[in-house]
């Protein structure tokens, strides 16, 4: 089953402006103005700028991070956008302090797609550097995100097109994805919040929303949308909301339910769009089983022994110990040590 990290990778990017802190006090303000600048003065990593290629598989950026190199180096892809540019040097960062801090490290054993949330949490690292809680109005953090939220925030700070995708994702009540798409109604970024999303490159053009949107070049909306596969399988219905951030560039906002934009959205459990009564499988004990209540914080389902997205948080900022690599709580570690008390004794 594919991992999502609705709650894990938000926090593990807050452990991550920790450390970043902690290394660099007050230093935020000058990445967030012009990163490349001010990584190019640290002498922890060296910054090199590199021909723009599509990237691997699992990093959302043009660019990558090398720690065999003395000091390790972070590879940024010549993008046009300068904004694009800086979202890449800071996801970059972000894998440099995930591992080169071992309690950043420990809290992605935890998972057994480590990589996939160590990509989703340097995403949330650099957009919550380039758009901090201060620049966020306060609708989109109470009722989640609208297209014309994410058109906003692009507009109104220095932050990449993508930067601003992932940071409104965040707040999504229910599940769901914000999606940018070129001219043409590909998919070149998408920022998921508890749902698969559509892959790098995928063609949409022929979804109702943005074919919606791709003939009216203007805003667009619908109740009934999906997302198109690339093995050719579509999703579920969805609500959408779209609009253009410029000539060249898309947005489309799609949730499952609780939309910002719709004060009552009913539950379709004929098209499986409701979670209720549908199957899920709980991370903690691994039981199969039907939803039939949410957790009110996290939002994810309750399986019948009481776990949800929260328990898999906490489970996961518990520390490993680096010399039985077993993970423990807290409480079994001195004050300070990375080795439990179980090896020390």
């Amino acid at each position: 089953m594919t991992q999502v990290f609705p709650t894990a990778a938000p926090e593990q990017a807050r452990a991550m402006l920790t450390v970043l802190d902690q290394r660099h006090p007050g230093r935020r303000e000058a990445l967030r103005g012009n990163a490349l600048a001010e990584l190019g003065t640290w002498a922890e990593i060296q910054i090199r700028l590199v021909p723009e290629t599509g990237g691997g598989d699992r990093c959302s950026v043009a660019g990558s991070y090398n720690d065999e190199t003395v000091p390790p180096t972070v590879y940024v892809g010549q993008a046009r956008s300068l904004r694009r540019r800086g979202f890449t040097a800071l996801h970059e960062l972000g894998h440099h302090l995930q591992q080169t801090d071992a309690d950043l490290g420990g809290r992605l054993f935890a998972w057994s797609d480590s990589e996939a949330l160590e990509e989703e949490a340097c995403d949330a690292f650099a957009a919550r550097v380039l758009i901090p809680e201060s620049h966020l109005p306060d609708s989109l953090q109470h009722v989640g995100p609208t297209a014309a939220d994410v058109a906003a925030l692009f507009h109104n700070s220095q932050a990449s097109r993508e930067a601003c995708c992932v940071r409104a994702s965040e707040f999504f009540v229910s599940s769901g994805v914000v999606v940018l798409l070129d001219a043409q109604g590909r998919v070149v970024f998408a920022a998921r919040h508890g749902m698969i999303p559509p892959a790098r490159g995928s063609d949409q053009a022929a979804t109702p929303l943005i074919r919606a949107a791709l003939k009216s070049r203007g805003s667009a909306q619908t109740d009934r949308t999906y997302i198109l596969f690339r093995d050719g399988h579509r999703s579920e219905d969805l609500y959408g909301q779209a609009e253009w951030l410029d000539k060249d560039y898309l947005v489309a906002v799609l949730g499952i339910d609780q939309v910002a934009w719709r004060r009552f959205t009913a539950p379709r459990p004929a098209s499986g769009t409701s979670r209720f009564l549908s199957r899920w499988t709980c991370e903690t004990c691994d039981e199969d089983f039907a939803v039939s209540e949410t957790c009110e914080q996290c939002r994810e389902p309750r399986c019948p022994q009481g776990h949800c997205g929260c328990t898999t948080a906490r489970a996961a900022a518990d520390p490993v110990c680096t010399r039985c690599y077993l993970k423990k709580s807290t409480a079994q570690f001195p004050q300070g040590s990375t080795v439990c008390r179980d090896c020390l004794d």
